[in-house]
């Protein structure tokens, strides 16, 4: 299957859930925007989450796409984890992407999966690693 979802320009809509450790499940939802320019794309996201602060969650991507070797590297700024860089591939089915966080002592890392179910929908779980622990994960629906 042909992915639709970062591959082309386009706004996303994002609704889920943020799985916080020892606390309740939290509402979120908000969108993507995917804009491109020759190889080169930038995403930018902005969630809301429906904690007792109303939480946003803004984060800015900028990445380069191999189309031969379905692969990319990208780097980004995010509202809670700071600057971050990472790599994706794209699969058959999914588009996989592994990141770090750049100038901390921190061993966090993160492993985000988008599943494709049609050309307009893609299911998404994102989880943060400290370690060999599990400390968030982010589940979601992304439509077109």
């Amino acid at each position: 299957m042909a992915h639709s979802f970062l591959v082309e320009s386009g706004y996303w809509n994002v609704s889920g859930y943020w799985l916080k450790p020892n606390l309740v499940t939290v509402p979120l939802q908000g969108g993507i925007k995917i804009d491109w320019r020759a190889n080169w794309f930038k995403t930018t996201t902005s969630l809301t989450c429906e904690d007792e602060t109303e939480t946003k969650i803004i984060y800015q991507c900028r990445g380069n796409l191999n189309y031969e070797a379905n692969y990319y590297t990208y780097v980004s700024q995010h509202s809670l984890l700071g600057n971050i860089e990472g790599e994706g591939r794209l699969g058959a089915q999914s588009i996989i992407q592994y990141y770090w966080f750049i100038g901390t002592a921190s061993k966090q890392k993160g492993l985000d999966t988008y599943y494709c179910l049609d050309q307009n929908t893609y299911y998404l779980t994102s989880s943060i690693l400290d370690g060999h622990s599990i400390k968030h994960t982010i589940e979601a629906t992304i439509k077109r």
